[in-house]
């Protein structure tokens, strides 16, 4: 089947008419939170005042070919430590606030930063730390929720091992990173959620990560939108239904510099997750696809590429659950064209495929070990050869309070 005929059944299925159909039965999500959550989420569960947090110390190990023909290898152990606090004082009004910080090998220190715009292209620098939540939440769970501030957005393909996404995902990995606007959720029906974003920018950048030739520097450019609908219901072995729509006003630097031609910049994005045997324990498939396109895109100059920027990316993930209790396996393929420049978590211009391990046990952290490979799409024009990257590391997730 065509890449085009398989987004064309993701819109579909993804699609707020689908409400009409009645869903099954409610899906237990296999896929760990601290990867899915936003701050509306953690906000609804929480009530009078409560103190969070967590750690993910991490070990990785990366061997390199770079495109001028020579190549490093490097090993560095990182950290990220969060820690929240959150009050209800009054009945559906939560003010919550958490610091976060990036800790290194080659840095450790914690040098405060409270700029709107991240400061290096994934977020904090190692030896950084600063607020990445500091909101207001009104909540009325029937019918809508509304944050306002400084918060974390996250809209993923809930894979089970893996928690992907091709457009908004803040803070992935130990990355520190954040929304600065409003987030509102609404429920339609049916087991449907319908949010909308409006992210606040600063001329100098944003706190989410998005890849250039993006810039934010005009006036026009300071807010931008973002619309999905989630149906996490289950029909048959669908498990997750979604699409999302990304609108960029006048970001776009079509020929990569400030001089050239500024058009606004747009993607959609759909998601669609399965799982087989339907059920909550015991061995299982849990398998999905997500899809996205960007008609309006830089010119492959801009880019450094041979060829045309491509608007079309993919991700498929196939984790298998439980294969020992509490023990489950995972494999990830992807791949983003150049004109792709939305997603936190694949790079501009990349093929990427990843092999994973993950253990839950239930009172010890959560840990996980990974292989990585990544590569050039399409060849660059300055480069002698594609670049390469081979990566692994083992990670460890705790989390307390709550």
């Amino acid at each position: 089947m065509k890449l085009s005929s398989c987004f064309a059944i993701l819109v579909l299925l993804a699609s707020p008419l689908a409400v009409a159909q009645e869903p099954a039965s409610a899906n237990v999500d296999d896929t760990a939170n601290i990867d899915t959550e936003s701050s509306m989420d953690v906000a609804e569960q929480r009530r009078r005042f409560t103190v969070s947090g967590d750690l993910r110390p991490l070990v990785n190990f990366a061997d390199i070919d770079f495109r001028s023909g020579n190549g490093a290898s490097d090993r560095l152990g990182l950290l990220r430590y969060r820690a929240k606090a959150s009050f209800e004082f009054i009945e559906g009004i939560q003010v919550a606030g958490r610091v976060a910080g990036r800790c290194s090998t080659d840095d450790c220190g914690a040098d405060w930063v409270w700029d709107r715009a991240k400061p290096t292209s994934v977020g904090l620098a190692q030896g950084q730390a600063t607020f990445d939540e500091l909101y207001v939440h009104f909540f009325r769970r029937e019918r809508f929720n509304i944050t306002i501030g400084r918060q974390q957005t996250r809209f993923v393909l809930r894979g089970g091992v893996f928690a992907r996404s091709l457009d908004r995902v803040d803070s992935n990995n130990t990355n520190v990173t954040w929304t600065d606007g409003l987030h509102a959720r609404f429920f339609p029906a049916k087991g449907w959620t319908a949010h909308v974003v409006v992210q606040q920018n600063a001329s100098d950048g944003t706190g989410s990560i998005r890849r250039g030739p993006l810039d934010f520097s005009t006036s026009a450019a300071r807010q931008t939108y973002f619309v999905a609908f989630e149906n996490t219901n289950t029909l048959g072995p669908i498990v997750q239904r979604a699409l999302d729509v990304s609108f960029l006003p006048d970001s776009l630097l079509v020929d990569g510099d400030l001089s050239g031609r500024r058009e606004d910049y747009w993607g959609v994005v759909g998601r669609l997750v399965g799982r087989w045997p339907q059920r909550a324990d015991g061995v299982r498939l849990r398998a999905g696809v997500e899809v996205g396109y960007a008609p309006e895109r830089p010119t492959a100059d801009a880019l450094g590429l041979q060829s045309s920027a491509s608007g079309l990316a993919w991700n498929v993930v196939a984790s298998l659950m439980d294969v020992v209790p509490n023990h489950s396996i995972a494999i990830n393929y992807a791949q983003t064209g150049g004109g792709w420049l939305l997603s936190p978590q694949f790079g501009r211009n990349e093929e990427q495929f990843e092999l994973r391990y993950q253990w839950r046990p239930a009172k010890w952290p959560m840990f996980e070990a990974r292989i990585r490979w990544r590569e050039d799409l399409e060849p660059v024009t300055d480069g002698l050869r594609d670049l390469r990257v081979f990566d692994a590391f083992v990670r460890l997730t705790w989390q307390f309070g709550g």
